[in-house]
């Protein structure tokens, strides 16, 4: 029997491990009693891997070679300062499906995410959404920190704190933006942000009204107000009706959903000549449906131009699927400066993506092609990750050109 002793070091915003491991020595020897021994030293944490002696040799390939790709991989590590390998900020967009805690909320007829609820919501499952979401926005980052992310599907900012807190995005020191809602299910639109990437200026909640003045129980736009570099970005969050009850009933929903939103813009507008806006969020509405030509009708005081997202990966055709339908709720709108290169920010290629990882998707066996790698598939706990894909697009700005 022998065993290696093994140096595992936190690696700043090394994107999955977050640790570089390094093989220290190995060494004979007998009489094992444990398989693996654990001890840490101030950041540090040293792991003893122990191996039976047939095992040994090819043990010892697996870390001449990993050790060697750490040394190759190294000098292609983003310096401090940049973001995702080409200088820009990445803002993203994610509809979680349904990300609540366990605990029942007495203010709201709504407890279907709860022990005793439909949904059989217990902590474990919870944690394991918790660690899901932390996995998406990792990887969705790349080689940096996402600085902006938005979310559909929250319960409250217990949720948010959850994941910047009990997970190691930790180690990244996001800020919260949250405001409770009036949504019948109680589910809010969220965000968190890295303050040392871009400043938080102003943040409040849009809230959807009818006619006679009184506030739709639906998810708010959050609007947000970011400092970057010495220019303004006007970023809304959007999550808007669904088409539950059927796609014309709910049609003049989500139109009330454009009008508050372009009113928004123009208020933004008005105040600022040729503001930076960035829209993202889940519509429940295709790029081509009327609430979106809506908002980007060239009336408005501020052009708003609608980025089709492409797959990063190309593999879905959509950001979500309902049977074998594909459709792209989830996009990015931006107003003209944004678009023009001689603009101070910019959207890097004039294009937005959808993040379409393998591990967010599984094959479709009724539909054929692939289907979304959801939490659940109608009261059927699957323990996947989301009926949505994320979106993203990347700012660059005169410091990160």
């Amino acid at each position: 029997m022998g065993f290696f002793t093994v140096l595992s070091t936190p690696i700043p915003n090394f994107p999955y491990t977050h640790h570089r491991v390094i093989l220290i020595s190995s060494h004979p020897k007998s009489n094992v009693s444990k398989s693996k021994e654990e001890r840490h030293k101030g950041n540090e944490k040293i792991v003893k891997l122990e191996f039976s002696n047939s095992d040994m040799l090819n043990a010892k390939f697996f870390f001449f070679y990993f050790t060697l790709s750490l040394l190759v991989l190294q000098p292609a590590l983003p310096q401090p300062g940049t973001t995702n390998g080409n200088g820009s900020l990445r803002v993203a967009f994610y509809n979680v499906e349904n990300f609540f805690d366990p605990f029942p909320d007495t203010t709201i007829n709504y407890n279907e995410f709860t022990p005793e609820g439909q949904r059989h919501w217990s902590y474990e499952r919870y944690k394991t959404k918790r660690q899901h979401i932390f996995k998406v926005i990792v990887a969705l980052g790349e080689w940096e920190p996402v600085a902006v992310m938005g979310f559909a599907e929250i319960e409250n900012r217990r949720v948010l704190d959850d994941l910047i807190r009990k997970t190691p995005l930790k180690n990244d020191h996001y800020r919260i933006v949250h405001f409770e809602s009036y949504d019948h299910r109680g589910i809010d639109v969220g965000a968190i942000y890295l303050p040392d990437r871009l400043t938080l200026l102003y943040a409040r909640p849009i809230h959807l009204k009818k006619k006679n003045d009184s506030i739709m129980r639906t998810r708010d736009i959050l609007y947000m107000k970011f400092l970057v570099d010495g220019d303004t970005l006007h970023i809304f969050f959007n999550h808007w009706p669904s088409r539950y009850g059927g796609l014309m009933e709910t049609r003049p929903l989500r139109h009330l959903a454009a009008i508050v939103l372009k009113s928004a813009c123009d208020s933004v507008c008005r105040v600022t000549p040729r503001p930076n806006i960035l829209i993202m969020g889940d519509f429940n509405d295709d790029p081509e449906d009327e609430s979106i030509r809506y908002l980007t009708a060239g009336t408005s005081r501020c052009a708003l131009v609608t980025l089709i997202p492409v797959p990063k990966y190309n593999k879905a055709r959509g950001t979500l699927k309902y049977g074998s339908q594909w459709n792209i709720f989830d996009q990015a709108i931006v107003s003209q400066p944004l678009l023009k290169k001689t603009n101070k920010l910019g959207i890097v290629n004039n294009k937005a993506h959808v993040f379409d990882a393998g591990f967010l998707l599984e094959k479709d066996e009724k539909n054929l092609g692939i289907k979304l790698n959801r939490t659940y598939s109608g009261f059927k706990y699957i323990g996947g990750y989301s009926d949505h894909l994320p979106v993203y697009i990347d700012i660059y700005s005169p410091n990160q050109k």
